[in-house]
């Protein structure tokens, strides 16, 4: 069973410092949050998001082992971590994550535009320019997907 959140006010509260780009600030309040809700998946997620921010890699991908032990298929933390491997170069397991996905909805953006990005960096350039004209498809004035675009 997935805990229910007892006060969002403390989730707003971290979230805005977040916001206002008060990373360390919002850390501090998301492990407040997990003193008293360890499996609190919003504050998890959240707390391992800004980690990144503040390039503590390590800690946010705790994070989204703990998200991922308490509910396995959390599309959010899921996409999180796959942004978290292409930023530290895990490139393989990034596409790993991004395939399995993929698997099963074919057609997820989010993680069509990750896996673009992926592949431009492996210099597979046939593979990302299909996956760009697949997104610009369904949003064709997509100027950052256009952008990716290698002509």
């Amino acid at each position: 069973m997935v805990p229910i959140i007892v006060n969002m006010d403390y989730i707003e509260n971290a979230n805005n410092l977040f916001l206002n780009k008060k990373f360390t600030l919002a850390v501090e309040e998301y492990k407040k949050i997990l003193e008293t809700e360890p499996q609190n998946l919003t504050a998890l997620n959240n707390l391992g998001y800004t980690l990144t921010k503040l390039k503590k890699f390590d800690e946010a991908l705790e994070c989204y082992e703990k998200s991922l032990r308490i509910k396995d298929d959390d599309h959010v933390v899921i996409v999180n971590k796959i942004s978290l491997f292409r930023k530290t170069g895990q490139i393989d397991d990034a596409l790993l994550l991004c395939n399995s996905i993929l698997e099963k909805n074919p057609h997820e953006l989010i993680v069509l535009f990750h896996k673009l990005r992926l592949l431009k960096k492996l210099n597979r350039f046939k593979e990302s320019n299909e996956i760009c004209k697949k997104i610009l498809e369904a949003y064709p004035s997509n100027i950052e997907v256009q952008n990716e675009f290698i002509k």
